[in-house]
């Protein structure tokens, strides 16, 4: 059933969390993989199922900063005990585009009172049930009609009537949310997750910006058979309301379904190569990578069989030429085999850490970067798999808080190169997607063909 209000309020909103830890008694899915006893296991089975439904509950109510959390749990590996992660997975991951709708009249205002007319005065035809609900708006299929009675179909993302303010609720609340987490899901420092959507959560409310976004995007990659960027309807575009090409496309679920290995492969090829040349040649990153962001086309007379359809770009950032010069270093540092005090030298340059950085910190720090870039150092081909991408959640957690805890001591607050605390978070949810595609591949190529240039 769709809703019809948003919680806004700092309070109400923190209150909503704090019910469902109660709900789920503190640290139930922490704990409940450590009881399972013979003939219990159905019954444990049970309670993590109910768990699970009850996250997904609040978290698509609520909007915002939580189900911005819960989009990123339904992909990460290792949060919860193995033999029941399909459960949280299978549920949370509706927070990607299948989260609960807000009723038709409240979105119908908001549409309305952007355009300035109608809904049915603008579109020759407007469906009322959304196509996708998401962290800020939701998406309908619509039709609109040119002087000459031709007709295109549209996606027309809608703001929730609200999401501005339960964003602020949300900053404001940051670090009661991250508390609340954390003991629901003893398993994810949930302050280090959110850290990384505060500083560029509140742009994704301006879908004026995300439109002009996705045109710089769609002119870089124009003539890329494997990419698509859908077109933007820019006369209906504002601040609230975000109108795009309709791409009848498959879901990330639909395609591994019915995708062949070798088409698994090609689309993650696909990703790979479109992230590595945002970061190293472009300059600029689609910040937001879960599996709701991607649609896939099968197609034989496409190149390998397979192009990616690229959505949702609320949340980009740009790197001068500096900052591309500076990671493109440390890709080829890890590539020829750097390490130690080489590989150092490169990585306190480009990430602007401290000079005197503990000899302890520093090979930390060294050490989550190159796993991070296993899959383009080992052997090639190299296969992507859920047991890399579950390591990887811990050591991204772990290494982040010490590494901030460390520097906090010596007085280091911040990077100084603007970008920087987004880039894991593109890294992550990059590796996450090739693990559900176990997409094999020749990765260091790729990494190396942009290391290269500029």
């Amino acid at each position: 059933m769709a809703s019809s209000t948003l919680p806004t309020s700092r309070g109400r909103r923190l209150a909503r969390l704090g019910g469902l830890a109660a709900r789920l008694g503190g640290n139930a899915l922490g704990h409940l993989g450590t009881r399972i006893t013979s003939g219990k296991a159905r019954a444990l089975e049970s309670m993590h199922r109910r768990a699970a439904e009850q996250l997904f509950e609040t978290m698509a109510e609520m909007k915002g900063l939580p189900m911005k959390v819960g989009q990123i749990l339904s992909f990460m590996d290792g949060v919860v005990p193995p033999e029941h992660q399909a459960a949280y997975a299978e549920l949370l991951a509706r927070l990607q585009v299948r989260a609960k709708p807000m009723a038709w009249g409240p979105m119908a205002e908001v549409l309305e009172a952007e355009l300035g007319r109608p809904v049915d005065e603008v579109f020759a035809r407007f469906e009322r049930e959304p196509i996708a609900a998401a962290s800020i708006g939701q998406v309908y299929r619509a039709e609109l009609e040119d002087p000459e009675g031709a007709r295109r179909v549209v996606a027309v993302k809608v703001q929730y009537p609200g999401i501005a303010e339960a964003l602020r609720a949300d900053l404001a609340n940051a670090g009661g949310i991250a508390k609340t987490l954390h003991g629901m899901i003893p398993g994810v420092e949930s302050e280090v997750m959110i850290a990384d959507f505060l500083a560029r959560i509140g742009e994704e409310c301006d879908y004026q910006r995300e439109a002009e976004n996705m045109r710089e995007f769609a002119a870089r990659w124009q003539g890329e058979a494997r990419v698509h960027i859908p077109g933007v309807v820019d006369a209906l575009c504002t601040e609230r309301v975000l109108v795009t090409e309709f791409v009848d496309a498959l879901s990330f679920e639909a395609f591994l379904a019915q995708a062949s290995p070798a088409q698994r492969d090609a689309a993650g090829e696909v990703l790979f190569d479109f992230v590595m040349r945002s970061l190293l040649r472009e300059g600029l990153f689609n910040a937001d990578p879960h599996p709701g962001n991607f649609l896939f086309t099968l197609d034989p007379e496409l190149p390998a069989g397979v192009r990616v359809v690229f959505l949702d770009f609320g949340c980009v950032q740009h790197f001068d030429p500096e900052a591309r010069a500076a990671l493109r270093s440390v890709a080829r540092s890890i590539l020829a085999g750097e390490r130690g005090e080489a590989l150092w030298r490169v990585l306190r340059e480009a990430m602007q850490f401290p000079e005197d950085t503990a000899p302890t910190l520093r090979e930390i720090i060294e050490d989550y970067v190159l796993f991070c870039f296993e899959p383009a150092v080992e052997a090639q081909p190299y296969r992507y798999t859920r047991d890399y991408t579950s390591r990887l959640s811990a050591l991204t957690f772990e290494a982040k808080k010490t590494i901030a805890m460390n520097l906090l001591r010596i007085g280091w607050r911040e990077p100084k190169r603007e970008g920087l605390v987004l880039l894991s978070r593109i890294l992550f949810g990059l590796n996450s997607v090739l693990a559900s595609l176990e997409a094999r591949g020749q990765w260091a190529a790729t990494l190396n063909r942009y290391a290269v240039e500029a």
